[in-house]
């Protein structure tokens, strides 16, 4: 297995650099029965009830499924999930803490939180009252992504979506994994949870798949089948006085229902850090492409093909693929196998041969990185995923239609 070295990547003096920060998330793998997918059990079960919301057991996943005001859905996470996010922090504490003092994490966890809207700071709010950790200890459990990065540049994650011509029955299967580093992230595999948001104050559901305490749509699908997943761009730099595009990708996903919408409101992006959003529904996948000094929906690679990891690829930007391949996580080699891949089995994907490129070594052919954390692989006609933490589980099937409020 190839593991991609961090890269040594200097601020450039044409924007206004106020910290480096990584790019922060990406990444997955495979094995399945059928086009239905490879999968420990489809069913869920329910553990727990609180004030509204309810909690589930997928298998090994904990899926949440809350409702009413962003506040009280706030409180019905921190209720439900109150042993899980006190582990969860207690182990951001154990990884970070020689690193950081409290006082730094609390600095670096309320820059990111001061900049949430209104209603998902009501989240953690809510998440706070009821969880034990109080706001301060909340507030730093969201940014674990942000406190062990704020030195470095990390260029990871993997998207793969096809459709039309290359699956076998036309549907889109779009496949993600979110990619880094393993020493320190390769615990938190198991802190991977799914939490559906079934608003009442405003906005569609919206199902988050991503560390337990962190609310925002790193990976994530709402309720009209519109799927959002976050590369890394190989632009550094990160603007500290810009919304966090990971929050901004939640309010679209919550306000918006057609590809249209999403375009429209991406046109007004000014990223936060360099990043690419792949976005997917049932008929069609684009890339957009966002390296601090505008915003480009990037087509597909081909009808039915779209291929995406840590390098812009619209020739406008002017930016050829970062040297050498290796500094950057081998974005190129695993966009190549990638789209070898779909080439070689176009007619015949399903979820299966998506899971299996997904959890093949870059070596092989396919995009699992040593630094793997999570993969999911999500169908947006039946609102269905499959999420694997290769370190901790293997992949489990989610109907997600059976915990949105349509």
């Amino acid at each position: 297995m190839l593991a991609a070295p961090r890269p040594k990547i200097r601020p450039s003096s044409v924007f206004p650099l106020l910290l480096l920060l990584p790019a922060l998330l990406c990444a997955c793998s495979g094995s399945s029965s059928g086009p239905g997918g490879s999968s420990s059990g489809n069913d869920l079960i329910l553990v727990a009830r609180s004030e509204g919301g309810r909690l589930y057991k997928a298998g090994p996943v904990s899926v949440l499924q809350l409702h009413g005001t962003h506040y009280e859905m706030g409180r019905q996470y921190g209720m439900l999930l109150k042993d899980t996010l006190n582990s969860a922090y207690n182990l951001l504490i154990a990884t970070c803490g020689s690193s950081f003092t409290h006082d730094r994490m609390k600095q670096i966890g309320y820059n990111v939180y001061n900049r949430y809207p209104r209603q998902y700071q009501d989240v953690i709010k809510g998440m706070a009252e009821t969880s034990g950790l109080g706001l301060d200890n909340q507030i730093i459990l969201n940014a674990l992504e942000w406190i062990p990065k704020i030195n470095g540049v990390v260029p990871y994650c993997s998207g793969f979506g096809v459709w039309g011509p290359y699956t076998t029955d036309g549907s889109m299967i779009f496949g993600r994994n979110n990619d880094d580093d393993l020493d320190t992230y390769g615990n938190f595999g198991a802190y991977v949870v799914v939490a559906v948001f079934n608003p009442t104050d405003s906005g569609l559901p919206v199902a988050l798949i991503n560390y337990a305490g962190v609310v925002y749509a790193a990976t994530a699908i709402n309720s009209a089948g519109i799927f959002m997943e976050l590369n890394s761009g190989n632009v550094p730099g990160y603007y500290i006085d810009r919304p966090l595009l990971l929050v901004t990708m939640f309010s679209f996903l919550e306000n918006y229902s057609t590809q249209d919408e999403i375009n429209a409101a991406f046109q007004a992006v000014q990223a936060d850090l360099s990043s690419i959003v792949n976005v997917a529904d049932p008929t069609i996948a684009y890339s957009f492409e966002c390296p601090l000094y505008g915003v480009l929906r990037r087509p597909p690679d081909d009808n039915g093909l779209l291929a995406a990891t840590n390098h812009y690829i619209d020739p406008s930007w002017g930016l050829p693929p970062p040297t050498p391949d290796s500094a950057y996580a081998w974005t190129s080699l695993r966009r190549n196998n990638l789209l070898a891949f779909a080439q070689a089995n176009k007619g015949s994907l399903n979820v299966d041969k998506v899971e299996q490129v997904m959890a093949t070594p870059i070596a092989n052919g396919g995009v699992l990185d040593a630094g793997t954390i999570y993969q999911v692989v999500v169908v947006p006609t039946s609102l269905t995923i499959w999420l694997r933490t290769p370190n901790h589980f293997d992949w489990q099937k989610i109907d997600l239609s059976r915990v949105f409020y349509r």
